[in-house]
């Protein structure tokens, strides 16, 4: 776009999505989960498990509440950094520490450099009453932190201790906006990182506006004209924790999720999609170190008897496993290796049960390292749905986009 031309419109013209299948089937078979509470989903909130378990997890620091100012920030149209004077950059090994506190991160290299971003990027949604970053110049010209001082000032805090974080909400990382930073990680070591990957992030806005789609009321349903959809998936402001956990560079094949019914180990998966072939002569180890840590860490421990867990183990050939994330049981949760009606169908109940750890097998894995994960995330959900729908999708598309930029600059 030439300089001096009217900005774009920051929200992308609606267009109706390609019919699909209902959400709780695949493949025409009903997927019959356990029933999903407000509770459960709380209950694998970071800050619900975190104290419990802190002795298996890295090293973490959780912030909240973080403020109203904030969670506007996240939701408001476009992304405007606060300006950067010094910014650090750190290289760290992926060693853990000896002690049961957590993860280590070695110093190897400080240098600093001058940078200022203000990036427009948006895809999500807003209201008239939240903060409108566009409209205010003192704000985009100096620094929108100031409407979060206190949340700024904490983060400012834990980067100086940490060197460099992983950020999170209370369930999700950002994973799907790496493609956005400069090291094409979760590593962030200013503020001006966490907030421009936590803004770029589907997964973070699912978490503040949806995070309790597809959880049963426990209560009677409110009048049709009083109910609001959104607001009850919606989590409140006050209940919104942002984690920083000390960041470590997670060797990505040893990362696995674990799926839990009735307390009982279902399966267990490989989390990356690339084939490894030391992998398979490990795999009786693995799959013991990680049956006998859910024993005697997880299985009487957590509230809930279904529910999936994400392990780490940094060395086979030592007993340490590092538990890294607890997720609900329930559709949301990516099966991976698996398909949630394979899943659903295992009774581990059943004596002759054996949960299966699945590993990347080197004929799935061969074309996977030129796949880059989420890059469904990287583009507007509207600009997805229009390609589906073919030449008349994405003429349909470029016409409202071509009217809203007209609109726009009509009204500039």
């Amino acid at each position: 776009m030439a300089l001096g031309t009217p900005h774009p419109p920051t929200r992308l013209p609606y267009l109706p999505s390609p019919s699909s299948s209902p959400p709780d089937t695949l493949q025409g078979e009903p997927l019959n989960f356990p029933p999903l509470t407000k509770q459960h989903v709380k209950n694998c909130a970071f800050s619900s498990w975190h104290a419990r378990y802190k002795k298996i997890t890295p090293r973490a620091t959780i912030v909240k509440p973080v403020g109203d100012g904030f969670v506007h920030y996240l939701l408001s149209d476009g992304i405007f950094l606060p300006p950067e004077g010094e910014r650090a950059e750190w290289s760290s090994d992926s060693d853990f520490d000896d002690d049961e506190t957590g993860l280590s991160t070695s110093i190897q290299e400080l240098r600093t450099k001058t940078s200022s971003a203000t990036i427009s990027l948006a895809d999500s949604e807003s209201d008239e009453e939240e903060v409108n970053w566009d409209e205010d110049d003192d704000i985009h010209k100096n620094d929108p932190a100031t409407a979060f001082p206190d949340l700024d000032k904490r983060v400012k805090e834990v980067l100086a201790d940490y060197g460099a974080v992983t950020p999170k909400l209370n369930w999700s990382s950002p994973r799907d906006a790496t493609w956005i930073t400069a090291t094409n990680s979760l590593k962030c070591v200013t503020p001006g990182d966490i907030y421009l990957i936590l803004k770029s992030s589907n997964f973070i806005t699912h978490d503040l506006l949806h995070p309790f789609e597809d959880c049963i009321s426990t209560r009677p349903p409110a009048p049709a004209a009083t109910s609001s959809s959104s607001s009850s998936n919606s989590l409140p402001s006050n209940e919104i924790e942002l984690i920083l956990r000390k960041w470590v560079d997670f060797n990505p094949s040893m990362e696995f999720r674990v799926f839990v019914r009735r307390r009982k180990i279902l399966g267990i998966s490989q989390r990356a999609d690339n084939y490894y072939e030391f992998l398979e002569p490990l795999r009786g180890r693995l799959s013991m170190l990680i049956q006998d840590f859910f024993s005697e860490k997880l299985c009487s421990t957590f509230p809930d008897e279904n529910f999936c867990f994400d392990a780490y183990i940094p060395k086979p050939e030592q007993s340490r496993v590092w538990l890294i994330d607890i997720n609900p049981f329930a559709a949301r949760t990516d099966a991976l290796m698996f398909s949630w009606v394979e899943l659903l169908r295992l009774d581990p109940d059943d004596p002759a049960f054996t949960p299966e750890l699945r590993l990347v097998s080197e004929d799935e894995g061969v074309h996977t390292f030129s796949t880059k994960p989420f890059s469904a995330h990287m583009v507007p959900r509207d600009v997805v749905d229009a390609s589906v729908q073919g030449g008349a999708g994405i003429a349909a598309f470029a016409a409202k986009w071509r009217d809203m930029l007209e609109n726009t600059a009509e009204n500039t």
